[in-house]
Order: C-alpha cells, then structure tokens, then sequence
C-alpha cells in the first residue's frame, strides 16, 4: 500500500464550508522523498480546510517530534515541532501557473494530493539552526565529538599556514 494514498482528499461532493482532517506522519512518510536530512519523526498533522466558491483555503498545524542531525555535533537529535502554515487553492478553467502561495486547479481536478504540501510544511517548520540544546530541547552534544572536531580544526590550522606568505606578516609588524 501506498503510503501518499492517506494524503489524497477527494473533491467531488466536498461541500462549502470547514472540513477537519488528520494525518499522521512517520519515517514511512519520509521515505517517500529524496531527502536523507528527515528520516523519521512521530508528527500529527491537522488540516482545516475551507472550501468556498472560487477557493480553498488549507491550514496546517505541524505538532510532534522529528529525527535531524545536529549541526554541530553530528548526533541524533529529537526535534520538537509546532507550527502552523496556510495554502490557498484557486479554480481555473484556464491554464495558470502556481506560485508559492496559490495552487491554480482545473476545473476537471476531482481529488488534492497534499502529501507534497505536508512535507514542505515540514521542512518549513524545522529550525535554520538545529543543535542540540539543554534549555530548548533538553538534549546536549556528544563531548568526544566535539573534542575531535575541535583537535581536527587546530590540526588544520596548523597544516594550513603557507611559508611563502609568512614573510609578509613580518612586514606589517615592521609598520609598528
């Protein structure tokens, strides 16, 4: 079984007005897409979707947890998500191209995939900077990781120093 198929909502006899919807996401989800960032996470999904005459609106709400790396250390690191985004899906007979904010749908379209617009609401949920952190996530970095990063940027330091300029240092001390 597919497991995108949970994300498809049938249009047809969808009638105006909100209509609630909830999705869970785990790592069979993640699989799905090319990205080894996201591997896996328990995350609950929940969808308010506002059918009017000419438009949708659709908004999420990201809650629950996902497995990043850290950037810092390069551990495993639990996540902690709680985000909310909005899509606005328009009908067209004619032949329009989507933006970032709109979807443009034809006339003809009788069901919505979302599985692609629950995925990027995802990764627009994660954090630019994901490391671990005691105060914000409880977790902390693996000491000896950060001890081999820290012994492999001074041993490059040292390696990385070119004879060839080192005379010109000497001149701008001579200046003094």
């Amino acid at each position: 079984m597919n497991v995108l198929s949970d994300f498809i909502i049938p249009l047809q006899g969808l009638k105006l007005g909100d209509h609630s919807y909830g999705f869970k996401v785990d790592g069979a989800f993640f699989k799905e897409f090319d990205n080894t960032e996201l591997e896996d996470g328990k995350l609950q999904i929940d969808l308010t979707l506002t059918k009017r005459s000419n438009l949708m609106e659709l908004q999420f709400q990201v809650t629950g947890l996902v497995n990043s790396l850290c950037d810092k250390c390069g551990g495993d690191l639990d996540l902690p998500l709680d985000y909310q985004d909005m899509r606005i899906i328009k009908f067209s007979h004619e032949d329009f191209n989507n933006t970032d904010d709109v979807l443009i749908l034809g006339d003809n379209e009788h069901e919505l995939d979302i599985s692609h617009m629950v995925y990027e609401t995802i990764i627009l949920a994660l954090p630019t900077r994901r490391v671990h952190d005691q105060e914000e996530n409880g977790q902390v970095c693996d000491k000896e990781a950060l001890l081999k990063i820290e012994e492999y940027l001074e041993q490059n330091e040292e390696e990385d120093v070119d004879t060839r300029w080192s005379a010109l240092k000497d001149l701008l001390t001579d200046k003094e």
